[in-house]
């Protein structure tokens, strides 16, 4: 392969813009021709530059090239990358590679581009003294009758029965099925998932809810002939059956409350996929389609939303904004990723924190640095933070529950 076309391989990787085919062509001329001398010419140019942000002997990076396809036949993942937006420029890939690092331990790719500006610190290889592990499934299930149900502790099996519908959990997922027995007052439970824990759940209509972290849903045990309306705080993706079981399409509402609107956002849809993002400590309402139409309402305001678009509400204004979705970004918390894209640090730790389930403390007036990357939800925090801190632009202290942003 020449140096032309291997250069631009890894500049198309760098920037998630690489095909299938361009992807397996890159693996494969690594995997064959590490030892060949346009590879290290390429990390040669690289440390040549004024501006490099590491300097490291030629010859580690065919190590480096080792561990990374190593770890490459244990991953399924698009390789991860991290880099602070202003510290990025547009690079000639035709002439020149990216930087790539392996941070040991993490089963995970960093990628740098070339920097104009002070070289960052050295990357932190180290296990950080106090850790903290990932998320898992479980909620708190509320019935209609006030007792709870701990669903991460119950065993497979029948929960309850409610109001028409039997309440089952089987594999990790919570099913509602009807029953004949249906009673004509409407009775309410409530799924909530605590920081740390998300769930999934077959309501009676037969439509499959996700639910992320520090989040709850309100629904009846058993849907009305006129309507089906739910109430959503936090986040939660969802795939609405198009009708119920009497064949008739009913409209499916999602109400999200909201601090500054008595009337809060309704989401209303017959039958399709999407995602609402609706934390209070958010400054945006995001409904993101994926599959089918969907109608964004609020204080008399109405979108309508075609798939791969995302309407975006103010909380405080209550404006509506309709603008192209990254589809990718927006549901990659239920195919179990963290995607940042010009992300701030500040957003980056919400979504951290409620899914470590931890404190977060800033002792740092810095935090105007975006990053863009993709991390795997499965892996320990030290995983997420050492990727950041190699960036030379942030770095944490982790005490206990609580992780520390220093400059």
């Amino acid at each position: 392969m020449e140096q032309q076309r291997l250069a631009f391989l890894m500049g198309e990787w760098m920037n998630k813009a690489i095909s299938e085919a361009d992807y397996s062509e890159l693996i494969g001329f690594l995997q064959a021709n590490r030892q060949e001398p346009v590879v290290a010419e390429i990390f040669q140019q690289m440390m040549e530059q004024e501006s490099m942000p590491y300097e490291a002997p030629v010859e580690r990076w065919d190590a480096h090239i080792d561990q990374i396809l190593n770890v490459d036949k244990h991953i399924n993942t698009v390789p991860i990358l991290f880099t602070p937006k202003r510290s990025v420029f547009r690079m000639d890939w035709i002439k020149y590679a990216a930087v790539i690092i392996l941070i040991a331990g993490t089963g995970a790719y960093l990628w740098l581009s070339n920097t104009r500006q002070k070289r960052p610190a050295p990357v932190v290889t180290v296990a950080m003294k106090n850790d903290v592990g990932p998320g898992k499934d479980g909620a708190v299930l509320t019935l209609a009758d006030g007792r709870q149900v701990v669903l991460d502790s119950a065993g497979n099996g029948l929960i309850a029965t409610q109001n028409g519908s039997e309440v089952t959990l089987k594999n990790g997922y919570l099913t509602y099925k009807a029953t004949d027995a249906v009673s004509e007052t409407v009775t309410y439970n409530t799924m909530a998932t605590p920081k740390g824990r998300q769930f999934q759940v077959v309501l009676p209509d037969g439509t499959k809810v996700w639910l992320n972290a520090a989040s709850s849903l309100r629904f009846p045990a058993s849907f009305s002939i006129k309507e089906r309306r739910v109430e959503l705080s936090g986040e939660a993706y969802f795939e609405v059956a198009s009708q119920m079981g009497h064949g008739k399409k009913v409209p499916f509402i999602v109400h999200v409350s909201s601090a500054s609107s008595a009337n809060g956002m309704d989401v209303e849809v017959v039958g399709t996929h999407f995602n609402i993002m609706s934390y209070a400590d958010e400054q945006n309402i995001k409904t993101t389609l994926l599959e089918g139409k969907v109608k964004v309402s609020q204080d008399g305001i109405t979108r309508n939303l075609e798939p791969g678009r995302q309407a975006i509400v103010d909380h405080q204004t209550h404006a509506i904004t309709v603008a192209n979705a990254n589809v990718e970004q927006a549901v990659a918390w239920k195919e179990g990723q963290f995607r940042f894209k010009e992300t701030g640090i500040n957003e980056l730790m919400r979504q951290v924190a409620r899914w470590y389930n931890v404190e977060v403390e800033y002792r740092t007036n810095r935090t105007d640095q975006d990053y863009t990357g993709i991390v795997s939800r499965t892996e320990n925090v030290s995983s997420i933070l050492k990727m950041l801190e190699a960036t030379g632009t942030v770095h944490f202290m982790v005490e206990k529950t609580k992780i520390i942003v220093l400059p």
